[in-house]
């Protein structure tokens, strides 16, 4: 291929150059850059063109100059003709410049051959930003280029071309398509952003209204200068806002004015998006044009290069702008215009950008020949004032956020734990934080303007204020304990640190007084006393217990309990029984009292027991047993009654979990009926023990109507069907009112009797959902279900009685279902009820379609594995299509699960699923 340009002049002249270049016979595409704004004489220029050119496909904008090659021009028509030799150009206008536009134009485009698409559109009249995005999304691969029309800088009246004709409104697309086009793209900007962050506080798509809640333009005007309002939005197209997104510097730059008051940019916002200002320094703009120049013509095979450059970066740069561009028409012949906004193609999206140079190369060959000529040189090292004032503002601006965001967290740290307030030097109330209304029951205006004898007690001594006065007076720090006095008549103690703050002259200015409430601590000293204590043996109590294990890091314990405690507590009475608990606690501590054993009283007759320092486990083990048989051999005597005692005894031994496998380990002890020894679990018993747990818990939760049923919501993709549906998963509630998961114990329980009940009560349960609210209610099956014939049963006669109409039976598709024969039979009983089969987790296993064509399910649902990544991943997209596309074909509807976000649903519903599920449509709860 190869790039010719012609400045237009005249027609006669125009006439020669097409014979001298023979472009009568030659096919390729032809950019028109004017900046002539005559619609009616470019429209008459273009109708000569296509008579001379009929093998070029036109597509043109209105700049705000021209560059042909190394030349920048101001007011021509440059006409750019590139000459392919194998690769095909299409030119469409696009009327309308949405999202959606650019969705529906990526689909036809996502499995097609185009290269690039080089795309202009009217930033003045709509925001061509969505359609690129919007191209993006359905065709992520597909590299675009190209910018918004300019129009002098006038910012008045743009258009773009497309063929022969002259549009204001919408985009214009050039598609080109060749096997052996290679293209590739690059961004210039080295605009450093400068000052305080701001936030977009009121926006409008592509226009701003406040920063940090001031009108916008009144925020140029303070930190630039009030000068730079007069000739707006030219003299502000130099300071960008620039917002990091996805990780790169993006610039907006003011193309113009609203009339209600606000900034129209070349890109639009997001509400609360922080940006900062943005500056530039000459020198290093025109030296990373040179580097660029350099690496790229160094590394890439280059026939031709488009430049989409900013008008913004032209105003800045001015004369020096001819030193970029020259710069960058070293790598090939070259041509563009300057934009109003630019389009970057970056790893699956597309971006527009401002202040930019955005570049494009192309060959249709892949022959590299690197570039020799000389560059400009530019000493991107010399000192730059605006360069080292930038640094100096950036380095001062984060030092002093950093010390304001400390300053905050100090305050916000404060604020949570501590009451405050401030006077002024009389002693007058100025300030007081939430935390001293809460505490106090005073709100802020009853005590602004007051003194702190509002909250003076009685009981305070006058003799305590007059130290603090003369403390503070004196500008030093007072701290003491103050009881004070609550709105409602209560009270309550503080620990009052009173600070005076003085100024840079050493005078007090005001007062702060931080305040600890303390009522609470001596409160729950006094219940800690309590609870460490059991009251009736004087032992320490369990509380202590854990206390101690982990201070200590304990290794070993021993349980130990009464046997057959219940029967003497039920024969002799619960008074005798206590008396007994007592009597049993004093023999135990004084047979125990010379080994350093520490005895304690866990709850009814049970004991706990933690061995001295340095004792070893056989040790502590004989110890226990001698006084258990001391215990038996001499009965407790209880109100002239002695009573034999036998203990049993449980032991542990590890590093964490001592408390459980003591206890588990006594729970043998007592169902083997073992006291003549001590029984003893480590910690390579906790994966029996913790499948124990769940079993029991399972259990027991059956048993208490703690297994239930929570409703996760299947959402319509289209938004247009009306009905309800929803998938029934199983939650446990455990015996503090937490929902547990069955992650934790359903496959432990699998091999259970338990299983198939609990089975049975989720079909139970959903199908009287159904009936309550008519919504469709889906049940997950596994094989192990189908296989069991009274579950089997049991979801039949459930059918018979009540029907199947709004039900639906998930079976999850695996290597686990091989007996198609009794699945199918299964499933022709439900559907005999109206019942509707969904295959489940379908791409997770094996995805044997034999089996999807035996079975017909009415739904397909694919597994989230796959879902969960199709943004970051094509082949998981591709997957994800070809599944839809074969549940459409054997007439299922496909269901995506994990649809987690936004931006996911969006690509699933241009790929054409029925129905989403996921916590970005709904999460499980009742129904």
């Amino acid at each position: 291929m190869r790039l010719v340009n012609h400045l237009y002049r005249d027609l006669d002249t125009l006439e020669q150059f097409i014979k001298t270049e023979a472009l009568d016979a030659r096919k390729g595409l032809l950019q028109v850059f004017t900046g002539i704004l005559d619609t009616e004489a470019v429209r008459a220029l273009l109708s000569k063109i296509q008579q001379w050119t009929p093998g070029f496909a036109i597509i043109g904008a209105s700049t705000s100059g021209e560059i042909a090659d190394s030349e920048i021009h101001d007011e021509t028509i440059l006409l750019s003709f590139s000459l392919f030799d194998s690769t095909d150009v299409d030119v469409i206008h696009v009327a309308d410049s949405s999202h959606e536009s650019g969705v529906e134009l990526a689909r036809s485009l996502a499995h097609s051959d185009v290269r690039l698409a080089i795309a202009f559109g009217n930033t003045l009249n709509a925001n061509p930003e969505h359609f690129i995005s919007g191209l993006s999304c359905g065709a992520p691969n597909l590299f675009i280029a190209g910018g918004n029309a300019g129009d002098n800088a006038c910012f008045e009246h743009s258009f773009v071309i497309a063929n022969g004709e002259v549009y204001t409104q919408g985009m214009v697309l050039a598609l080109l398509r060749g096997p052996s086009l290679q293209v590739s793209n690059r961004a210039i900007l080295n605009w450093a952003p400068i000052g305080n962050e701001m936030h977009i506080t009121r926006c409008q798509d592509n226009v701003v209204y406040e920063l940090n809640g001031k009108p916008a333009l009144e925020v140029y005007g303070y930190y630039l200068g009030e000068e730079v309002l007069a000739t707006a939005p030219q003299s502000l197209m130099e300071f960008p806002l620039i917002a990091m997104v996805d990780g790169i510097p993006v610039a907006r730059s003011p193309v113009g004015l609203a009339d209600d008051g606000g900034i129209l940019y070349a890109g639009g916002f997001r509400p609360e998006e922080p940006v900062r200002f943005g500056v530039a320094d000459i020198g290093t703009i025109l030296s990373s044009a040179c580097d660029s120049a350099l690496e790229m013509g160094q590394s890439l095979p280059i026939e031709a290069v488009y430049i989409y450059s900013c008008t913004g970066r032209r105003s800045f740069l001015k004369e020096n702008m001819a030193d970029e561009v020259a710069a960058l028409s070293t790598l090939g012949p070259c041509a563009g215009f300057f934009t109003y906004g630019e389009y970057l193609h970056t790893s699956n999206s597309n971006r527009l950008l401002n202040i930019t140079s955005t570049l494009v190369t192309l060959s249709e060959s892949s022959r590299i020949e690197p570039r020799t000529a000389d560059l400009k040189a530019i000493n991107a090292t010399q000192a730059s004032t605006l360069r080292s004032l930038t640094h100096l503002s950036n380095l001062a601006t984060r030092e002093l956020n950093q010390s304001m965001k400390q300053l905050e967290q100090y305050k916000n740290a404060l604020d949570q734990t501590a009451i405050v307030s401030k006077t002024d030097k009389a002693g007058r109330i100025t300030y007081v934080n939430s935390l001293f209304e809460q505490i106090s029951g005073y709100s802020a205006e009853e005590v602004l303007g007051k003194t702190h004898r509002v909250l003076r007690h009685p009981d305070m001594p006058s003799e305590v204020f007059d130290d603090m006065w003369c403390t503070i007076s004196a500008k030093k720090t007072w701290t003491g304990t103050i009881k004070n006095l609550k709105k409602n008549g209560d009270y309550y103690y503080v620990h009052s640190t009173i600070v005076p703050i003085l100024d840079a002259k050493g005078q007090i200015t005001e007062y702060i007084g931080i305040r600890d409430d303390i009522t609470n601590i001596l409160v729950n000293e006094e219940r800690i006393a309590q609870q460490l204590t059991d009251k009736l043996t004087g032992l320490p109590s369990r509380t202590r217990l854990l206390e101690d294990t982990e201070r200590e890091q304990s290794s070993v314990l021993a349980l130990a309990d009464v046997s057959s405690f219940k029967s003497i507590n039920d024969y002799y009475g619960i008074a005798t029984g206590d008396r007994l608990i007592a009597g049993i606690a004093q023999v135990l501590s004084a047979q125990l009292a010379d080994t350093g054993i520490r005895v304690y009283r866990l709850y009814g007759a049970g004991f706990a027991f933690l061995p001295a320092k340095g004792m070893s486990v056989p040790v502590f083990e004989r110890q226990l047993l001698r006084a258990s048989q001391e215990l038996h051999a001499n009965p407790v005597e209880v109100a002239g009654e002695p009573i034999d005692v036998e203990l049993y005894f449980g032991m542990s031994e590890g590093e964490e979990h001592l408390l459980a496998l003591a206890e588990a380990a006594l729970q043998k002890a007592k169902e083997e009926k073992v006291t003549e020894s001590i029984l003893t679990y480590s910690e390579r018993d906790q994966n029996h023990l913790n499948n124990l747990f769940w079993i029991q818990e399972v259990k027991d939760a059956i048993s208490d109507g703690r297994m239930i049923s929570h409703y996760q919501p299947i959402v319509d993709a289209s938004g247009l069907e009306s009905s309800c549906k929803y998938e029934s998963l199983l939650r446990m509630v455990d015996r503090d009112g937490e929902i547990i998961s069955p992650f934790h114990f359903l496959d432990i329980i699998k091999h259970t009797k338990y299983y198939p009940r609990i089975t049975r009560d989720v079909v139970a349960r959903a199908i009287t959902k159904a009936k309550e609210t008519g919504c469709s209610i889906s049940v997950n099956l596994s094989a192990e279900d189908i296989a069991n014939r009274e579950t089997r049963e049991f979801i039949i006669g459930q059918l018979r009685e009540g029907g199947g109409k709004n039900l639906i039976f998930e079976i999850t598709e695996g290597e686990s279902l091989k007996d198609y024969q009794e699945v199918k039979a299964f499933i022709r009983s439900i559907r005999a009820y109206k019942a509707e089969v969904a295959i489940d987790d379908f791409g997770s296993g094996y995805s044997n379609f034999s089996y999807l064509v035996e079975i017909q399910p009415e739904y397909i649902k694919i597994d989230g594995s796959i879902i969960s990544g199709i943004l970051t991943d094509n082949s998981r997209m591709l997957v994800t299509e070809s599944i839809i596309d074969l549940g459409h074909k054997i007439g299922a509807r496909v269901i995506a699960e994990f649809v987690s976000s936004d931006e996911i649903a969006d690509c699933l519903r241009t790929a054409g699923v029925d129905f989403f599920q996921g916590f970005a449509v709904g999460r499980p709860g009742p129904l």
